[in-house]
């Protein structure tokens, strides 16, 4: 390869790990009715409730204001911003698989691929299948991944369009409780 072949392909891979896949807001903004913790105001917003299946066909409800906290990570087997963040993700999710909820919510991919993809990278986290795209458009996502936490009260308290760290997680769930 070329170097500059090479300088380009890596500019992309860079772009697309700081930015997340998709057309997400401006730095700094959110979509109307959207709120983020990250050192500025925020807004409370009231989540919206779901159920979608799971992958082995189960389906499970998240409902908002119930008095759980809820981790949301919308992502796709094709994303590389996606797919760098998951072990961390994964190690979360283990991490607090008995004080929250954590589902991560694969868009509009067939259930036989995010099995594959699971199981050849070797996670194993809870998978919601959002196959006809209706909560991520519920839920405004415009780039993946897109992480939010919902505190027991059903408020959006965290939106990160982009990679996610679990640090920034665990820092957003000190003020979910």
């Amino acid at each position: 390869m070329t170097y500059r072949k090479w300088t380009m392909t890596f500019l992309l891979g860079f772009i697309l790990a700081t930015t997340g896949c998709g057309q997400g807001a401006e730095p700094g903004t959110q979509p109307p009715g959207q709120a983020q913790r990250a050192g500025g105001a925020t807004a409370t917003v009231q989540a919206q409730g779901f159920t979608k299946a799971d992958l082995q066909g189960v389906a499970r409800t998240v409902r908002p204001g119930d008095g759980s906290v809820y981790v949301l990570n919308f992502w796709a087997t094709w994303c590389p911003p996606c797919r760098a963040e998951m072990p961390e993700i994964q190690e979360f999710a283990a991490s607090h698989a008995s004080d929250l909820r954590f589902y991560a919510v694969n868009l509009q991919e067939k259930r036989e691929e995010v099995q594959a993809f699971l199981t050849r990278n070797g996670y194993a986290m809870p998978i919601l299948l959002d196959e006809d795209g209706s909560v991520s458009d519920a839920y405004r996502v415009r780039a993946i991944p897109t992480t939010l936490i919902l505190n027991g009260k059903g408020e959006v308290i965290l939106r990160r369009e982009g990679m996610t760290t679990a640090r920034e997680l665990e820092d957003a769930l000190k003020g979910a409780r």
